[in-house]
C-alpha cells in the first residue's frame, strides 16, 4: 500500500531544490497520485504537496531555528518530510498526535532512522508552538512566504498596503470556481442545479458565467460536469474570452490555447465561428482536444510559435484574436505555488520580450474593426499596463477599448485585477481594436 505523505515528500523533493532549479510541482504529481487508490489518500497527498510549496519559507525559517545545524542536501527528503509534518500541524484539521505519529515510519521508509527521534522531538515541538504570536513578529516575505525581489516589485508597483494583501490572497488556497455553460443552462438553472445537488454557491460578480463553490468538492459530483454543463475556470480567467467579440461565424484565433479553457469558453460564445486553437506544445493539445469534446464543441487545433505565424497561418485574416500570453504567473501563485521558487528576476525581462514579439507578429493578422483581447495572469506592470502602453505607441492604428467597470486596480492602461480572498485570480486584461483603414 503507497504511503500517501511518502509520496508528498519524495514528489516536493524533486520541486524544492537546493539549488533552485526543480520541476513543475504538477509535472512531479501526476505520476505518484496514479499511484495512490483512494481519494481520501489523494486528497491528503495533494493537499500536503500544494500546502508545503504554498508556505515553504514560513516553514523552513521556524525548522531552521530549531535545529543545531542545517540539514544536508544529500537528506533533503528528510527536510521536506520535516516540512510537511509542520505544515499538516500548523495548517490542516488532522489531529496532532496523528501527524506526529505518522512522520518517524516516513524516516525509516527513506532510509534514515538517524532522523527518527530528530523528526518526533521537532513536530512535537510544532504541534505545541504558539504560530499565530511567531507569525505576527515575522516580515511578510516570511510570514507570507513571498520571494524577497517579488516582494519588493509588488511594494514599488501597488504600496505597501495593496502588497499585503497580494501577499495573504496568494499564500491561502484558492476557491473552486465554475463557469456553466449557456448552452444548457442560464445563471438560475445552473445555481439550481448544483443547490439541488447539495453544493453551496454563489454567482460571480464580473462574469457572467463564473460561479463560486463554498467548499471544493470533486467534479464528479458536478452535475451535468461530465456532459460539458461546466466547467473549471477562475473567475477572472472567464473575462478574457468573455472580451471577445466577433461574427457569429467569424474567424476567431485563441492564441497559446492550451490547455484549452479559454478556447472552450469561445466555442460556448461562438458556436458557429470558425475557432483555431494554437499551442507551441505538441504535448499540451491533447487536452485541448479533452476540453472541446467534453463539451461537445469544435476548434481547429494546430501546434505552431504564435511568435512566428509564418511557419503555420495559412492566409486570411481574423476577426478577434485572444492571446493568453506566457508570463510570469504571479497571479496565480496560490494555485501554482512552486512558481514563488523557481521564477527569478531575469525570467520577466525574458517574458516581455517574448510576449512583445507575440503582439507584433500576430498584429496583422487582425482584420480592420477587428478586436484583439491580451491577458495575462501576472500582477507585474511590466507585462501588463507597460507591455500594452508600448504597444500602443508603436501602433497608432490600434485603440484600447478595455470595459473600465473590470480595472479593479486602477491599472494606467487596460484592467488589471489583484488576486482575492476567497475571489479572482490575480489577472490582466487589454481589449484592442484595429481602426477601419
Amino acid at each position: 500500500m503507497v504511503n500517501p505523505r511518502l509520496s508528498a515528500v519524495r514528489a516536493l523533493a524533486q520541486v524544492i531544490t537546493p539549488k533552485g532549479t526543480g520541476q513543475s510541482l504538477r509535472h512531479a504529481l501526476e505520476q505518484p497520485r496514479e499511484q495512490l487508490r483512494s481519494a481520501q489518500d489523494k486528497g491528503l497527498f495533494t493537499d500536503i504537496s500544494y500546502g508545503v510549496c504554498r508556505h515553504y519559507d514560513l516553514l523552513n525559517h521556524w525548522l531552521g531555528e530549531q535545529l543545531e545545524k542545517p540539514i544536508k542536501p544529500s537528506a533533503w527528503a528528510v527536510k521536506m518530510a520535516l516540512l510537511a509534518g509542520i505544515y499538516e500541524l500548523w495548517f490542516s484539521s488532522r489531529p496532532a498526535h496523528a501527524v506526529v505519529n505518522q512522520y518517524p515510519d516516513v524516516c525509516r521508509q527513506l532510509k534514515a532512522k538517524w532522523a527518527v527521534g530528530l523528526c518526533n522531538a521537532v513536530l512535537r515541538k510544532a504541534a505545541r508552538f504558539d504560530v499565530e504570536t511567531w507569525r505576527e513578529q515575522q516580515i511578510p516575505q516570511i510570514n507570507y512566504s513571498v520571494p524577497g525581489w517579488l516582494w519588493q516589485q509588488w511594494r514599488r508597483q501597488w504600496g505597501e498596503a495593496a502588497a499585503l494583501k497580494i501577499a495573504q490572497a496568494s499564500s491561502e488556497q484558492a476557491p473552486l470556481t465554475l463557469r456553466f455553460n449557456p448552452q444548457h443552462h442560464s445563471q438560475a438553472s445552473a445555481l439550481a442545479a448544483l443547490e439541488s445537488s447539495g453544493i453551496q454557491v454563489r454567482a460571480g460578480e464580473l462574469s457572467a458565467q463564473a460561479i463560486y463553490l463554498d467548499e471544493a468538492c470533486p467534479i464528479s459530483q458536478i452535475p451535468g460536469f461530465n456532459d460539458g454543463h461546466f466547467s473549471v475556470q477562475d473567475e477572472a480567467a472567464q473575462l478574457a474570452s468573455s472580451l471577445i467579440e466577433a461574427p457569429e461565424q467569424g474567424r476567431i484565433l485563441d492564441a497559446c490555447a492550451a490547455p484549452g479553457g479559454k478556447t472552450g469558453h469561445l466555442a460556448e460564445r461562438f458556436p458557429q465561428a470558425h475557432i483555431t486553437a494554437l499551442d507551441s506544445e505538441e504535448s499540451r493539445l491533447e487536452r485541448i482536444h479533452q476540453n472541446l469534446s467534453r463539451l461537445r464543441a469544435q476548434a481547429t487545433i494546430i501546434c505552431g510559435d504564435a511568435s512566428q505565424p509564418e511557419q503555420w497561418h495559412q492566409g486570411g485574416m481574423y476577426d478577434a484574436i485572444l492571446i493568453d500570453a506566457p508570463c510570469s504567473a504571479t497571479g496565480i501563485l496560490r494555485r501554482q505555488p512552486d512558481v514563488k521558487w523557481h521564477r527569478r528576476p531575469q525570467d520577466i525581462e525574458a517574458l516581455v520580450v517574448l510576449q512583445r514579439q507575440i503582439l507584433t507578429a500576430l498584429w496583422p493578422l487582425l482584420a480592420p474593426g477587428g478586436t484583439l483581447v491580451y491577458a495575462t495572469c501576472s500582477i507585474l506592470q511590466q507585462e501588463n499596463q507597460e507591455q500594452i502602453q508600448w504597444f500602443l505607441d508603436q501602433h497608432t492604428e490600434a485603440q484600447e477599448d478595455t470595459p473600465k467597470a473590470l480595472n479593479k486596480a486602477q491599472a494606467a492602461v487596460g484592467a488589471q485585477l489583484l488576486p482575492q480572498q476567497q475571489g479572482t485570480d490575480g489577472f490582466y486584461l487589454a481589449r484592442l481594436r484595429k481602426t477601419q483603414s
